[in-house]
């Protein structure tokens, strides 16, 4: 794939993911987190089924495992957010989803056994601040959303990371395909175990359904498996550093959600201590390098 086009698409990514918290909230109304999560998934995994048949069957004991893997963790991260955008704003549920990527670095230097950045650092360091604000500044109590919300942060940390590691061996393409059909599976599983499986009851919520399934599942996560080995980790975590703000403009024509100001001014520290942690800008670094090497010029010659 060419890298520009790669680009432009990552960029598409958080528009899609964006839209899917009100649509979340929604569905949520009358039906239970694991049947949405099961019907978007397997929407998804027929329709890309259809779309790319030649290249999702070629498959094989090795991907079919890890696509079950990260179709588990899957599941689990999007019945968390469904259960988040229905406990607390759709809104807030954006901006807490993103601080998967200030996580990741942390835990890839876990697992390198080594420090973090100094800018994840100080990114943290911002996140942490705006955090409580963005619950409206409530220290007595924590919203039980908020809080399903972060292990979902978690959760999908855990997803970006395997799956980096597992697109790198196999067919990316039937490997993003593959997992979603194992995310629909284990998804019905649940909802048959402990809710009962419901489907949705009007035309509004079939339309979440479906719009979940194939503009937020089937396009969101099918292109960023595609995207990811010709995208620079920089532009990724600025790109979908902009999810939450992508979930906070759709959630206020979608279900009229407004942000208090203290609250937005949490969303925004948010917001910024991930594009700190995230964003690097390589060429200004190498402007400036340039800029000291010709000022120093004239004083080696000298």
């Amino acid at each position: 794939m060419d890298r520009k086009k790669a680009i432009a698409l990552s960029f598409s990514v958080p528009v899609a993911w964006g839209f899917s918290y009100p649509l979340m909230k929604i569905g949520m109304d009358s039906m239970n987190a694991t049947s949405i999560v099961a019907l978007r998934c397997i929407i998804a995994f027929v329709a890309c089924l259809l779309l790319f048949h030649k290249r999702a069957f070629r498959i094989n004991r090795d991907l079919m495992v890890r696509a079950a893997i990260i179709g588990a963790i899957m599941a689990t991260e999007l019945t968390c957010m469904c259960l988040g955008s229905s406990l607390t704003s759709a809104s807030t549920a954006g901006f807490l989803q993103s601080l998967t990527v200030v996580i990741v670095p942390f835990a890839n230097a876990a697992l390198l056994r080594r420090a973090p950045e100094r800018k994840v650092l100080v990114g943290t360091a911002i996140v942490t601040c705006g955090m409580p604000l963005l619950s409206g500044a409530d220290f007595t109590s924590l919203n039980p959303g908020a809080i399903i919300m972060l292990l979902s942060a978690f959760v999908y940390a855990g997803h970006i990371i395997v799956a980096k590691r597992f697109v790198e061996d196999v067919n990316p393409l039937a490997l993003g395909v593959w997992q979603l059909g194992f995310g629909g599976l284990f998804s019905g599983i649940a909802a048959f175990t402990f809710g009962g499986f419901t489907l949705p009851g009007t035309p509004n919520e079939i339309v979440v359904v479906v719009a979940l399934a194939l503009i937020c599942s089937a396009y969101g996560f099918i292109t960023q498996t595609l995207v990811q080995p010709h995208v620079p980790a920089e532009t990724t975590g600025f790109a979908f550093s902009l999810e939450p703000v992508c979930s906070a403009v759709f959630s206020f024509f979608l279900v009229g959600e407004v942000l208090s100001p203290i609250a937005f001014f949490g969303a925004a520290l948010i917001l910024t201590g991930v594009m700190v942690a995230t964003v690097q800008l390589p060429r200004l670094h190498a402007h400036t390098h340039d800029h000291t090497r010709m000022a120093g010029t004239p004083e080696r010659a000298s």
